[in-house]
C-alpha cells in the first residue's frame, strides 16, 4: 500500500472538492402507521428487558460483508455516529461479524444476530443488508449502509440506511482526462452476488453514452476463484482501461489478483472510491466512506432512542472529489490534468 502522501485530489472544474452532501429522500413504506408502531415497542422491549435481567447487555449487531477499506471506514464511521450522538456505549454489546464475501457466512451471523434478539443491526453492504433484513423480517431494525441500488431495500419492514450513489458522469470525466481521449474501451468486473452491479453496470453505460466511440466491456464473475481469468479475458479483448464498480466482492480482490494483472500490461485501472486509489488504482471520482457510515451510525441511535425506523429518511451520500495516485500515474505513463 503506497503511503497517503502520494494520494492527491484536484480539481476539473471549481466545484468538484466539496464535501459530501447528504441528500434526504423518504422509502414508501408498506403498513406504514401500524409496522412503525409496532417496530418501535418491540425495539424498545428489547432494550428493557436486558436492563430488567441485568444479565447481560442489549445486542448492536453489525454485520460486514467483508474486508476492504471502504467497508472498514464504513465501520469507523458507524462508531463515530453512535458516539456523537450521545449513547452510552457501555451499556451495550456491540457485535462486529465480517462474512468474509461469503453469502452463506453472511446468512447465518444474521440470523445469529436475530436468534440473539439484537436490538439493532447495522449491515454494511448490499449483501449485508438484504440478508440481515431478509432474516430480521420486520421485526428487529435494520440500518444499512453502503449499499447502491435502494430498489432490493424497498420491499422490507423496518429498514432505513444510507446510501452511496456512485456518479459515473464524474467518473468517466476523470477517466477522460487522465487517458486523453474519449474513444475508450473500458473493462469492467463485476460480481454474480452483488445485487448492485447490474444497476450500477446500467448506469455507468449511461453515462458513457455521452462520449463517441466510447465501448463498455463487462465480465461477470460468478466464482471468486475465477477473477483471474476474467481479468485475463479483458485484456485479450484489447480494453485499454479498467473501470471500478462498487462491488465489495471484486474490490476486495484488487490487490491480490486485478492489479497485479493490469499493471504487468500497462493498463490503468480506474476506482470507484479513494481507497481502491490508496492501494494501486490510477484515480477516481470519490465520496467519503466515514461519513456513509456516520449517517448509519447516527440513524441507528435515534432507533435505540426509540425512533421507529419507517420515520427515518434514507440518506443518499452524494458529490464526489477527485483523487489520483502520483506513483501509480508516473508509472503507467499517465499525464495527471490540469
Amino acid at each position: 500500500m503506497l503511503s497517503d502522501d502520494r494520494i492527491i485530489s484536484y480539481n476539473m472544474t471549481d466545484n468538484l472538492l466539496t464535501k459530501g452532501i447528504i441528500t434526504m429522500k423518504r422509502n414508501h413504506r408498506l403498513f406504514r402507521s401500524v409496522s412503525a408502531t409496532l417496530a418501535v415497542l418491540l425495539t424498545m422491549l428489547a432494550t428493557l428487558s436486558f436492563a430488567a435481567c441485568g444479565s447481560r447487555k442489549p445486542i448492536i449487531g453489525i454485520l460486514q460483508f467483508g474486508s476492504h477499506e471502504s467497508l472498514n471506514n464504513c465501520y469507523d464511521g458507524i462508531m463515530q455516529g453512535l458516539e456523537e450522538s450521545g449513547l452510552d456505549l457501555s451499556a451495550y454489546d456491540i457485535q462486529r461479524l465480517n462474512s468474509n464475501f461469503d453469502m452463506t457466512t453472511a446468512q447465518s451471523q444474521a440470523k445469529t444476530l436475530v436468534n440473539k434478539g439484537a436490538a439493532v443491526i447495522l449491515a454494511i453492504a448490499t449483501p449485508s443488508a438484504v440478508t440481515a433484513a431478509n432474516e430480521a423480517d420486520g421485526a428487529i431494525p435494520v440500518v444499512y449502509c453502503a449499499v447502491t441500488d435502494q430498489a432490493p431495500m424497498a420491499n422490507y419492514r423496518n429498514v432505513t440506511g444510507s446510501s452511496d450513489v456512485p456518479n459515473f458522469s464524474k467518473q468517466l470525466e476523470v477517466v477522460t482526462a487522465f487517458m486523453g481521449k474519449t474513444d475508450l474501451k473500458i473493462g469492467v468486473l463485476y460480481s454474480s452476488d452483488e445485487s448492485s452491479s447490474p444497476y450500477q453496470l446500467a448506469e455507468l453505460k449511461k453515462a458513457a453514452g455521452a462520449y463517441t466511440g466510447m465501448e463498455i466491456s463487462d465480465r461477470v464473475v460468478p466464482d471468486i476463484t475465477t477473477i483471474d481469468t476474467q481479468v485475463h479475458a479483458l485484456l485479450d479483448a484489447g480494453v485499454d482501461c479498467f473501470v471500478n464498480l462498487l462491488d465489495n466482492t471484486i474490490i476486495g480482490k484488487l490487490e491480490s489478483n486485478i492489479l497485479p494483472l493490469t499493471n504487468a500490461k500497462k493498463i490503468p485501472v480506474f476506482g470507484s472510491e479513494i481507497e481502491q486509489v490508496k492501494v494501486g488504482c490510477a484515480a477516481s471520482a470519490s465520496i467519503d466512506y466515514v461519513t456513509v457510515g456516520k449517517s448509519a451510525g447516527t440513524a441507528a441511535a435515534a432507533i435505540l432512542g426509540g425512533k421507529s425506523a419507517a420515520d427515518i429518511p434514507v440518506a443518499t451520500i452524494t458529490s464526489p472529489a477527485n483523487y489520483y495516485n502520483s506513483e501509480v500515474c508516473r508509472t503507467l505513463g499517465l499525464t495527471v490534468p490540469d
